[in-house]
């Protein structure tokens, strides 16, 4: 199926989150021009073990060269792949990615934070479900938990399931799980915080 992603991929709103410790975290799209910057902001958690963080944040800055290079990222299109940031003041603190298995199929990929204990994962998880469901219009967002705490704090909580996948395998081989946009509308005005701006 030949699909023309320019006219399907849009930027996400720009969103202000005030943190915990009174911060304002603007959450916005990356550009292909700030790879670089973004990729060396996660370098410092590729030695960081704890939650999978190494793993997690190596996969992200793969994800970003292969986004550089036009190249699949797990099978999916490249023109599909987004990289939300959230920034407080000139400071990246924390990125979400994702791409498109086809325009209607979104496949999370990772959150990852670089300042840890002011729930910016929790704060960017959900504008990630907001860019696929309610600015690139999918019906469906498939996604696995690479790590215990992803699992526990994102995948129960906002109600992700296996079914009617129960032996289905992600792009990353683990546990398929999945959300409709059904589920996203019944709970997101209980995780979406901030205001756009």
């Amino acid at each position: 199926m030949e699909v023309d992603w320019s006219k399907i991929m849009k930027p996400y709103p720009e969103r202000s989150i005030t943190l915990p410790n009174g911060e304002e975290m603007i959450v916005y799209s990356q550009e292909k021009d700030e790879i670089e910057k973004v990729a060396d902001a996660l370098l410092p958690n590729v030695k960081y073990h704890q939650d999978l963080f190494d793993l997690v944040n190596s996969e992200i800055i793969t994800e970003l060269y292969l986004w550089r290079e036009n190249r699949p990222i797990w099978a999916c299109p490249p023109e599909s792949h987004f990289n939300l940031v959230g920034k407080v003041g000139d400071e990246i603190v924390g990125v979400t990615n994702g791409v498109l298995r086809d325009p209607k199929i979104g496949c999370s990929l990772h959150t990852t934070t670089l300042k840890r204990g002011l729930q910016i994962g929790a704060y960017l998880w959900p504008c990630k479900l907001e860019h696929y469901f309610d600015v690139l219009g999918v019906d469906r967002v498939e996604a696995s938990a690479e790590s215990a705490i992803g699992s526990r704090k994102l995948f129960v909580t906002y109600g992700f399931s296996v079914q009617p996948f129960p032996q289905q395998r992600s792009h990353f081989g683990a546990q398929l799980q999945v959300m409709t946009k059904q589920q996203w509308d019944r709970i997101k005005a209980g995780k979406l915080v901030g205001e756009r701006i």
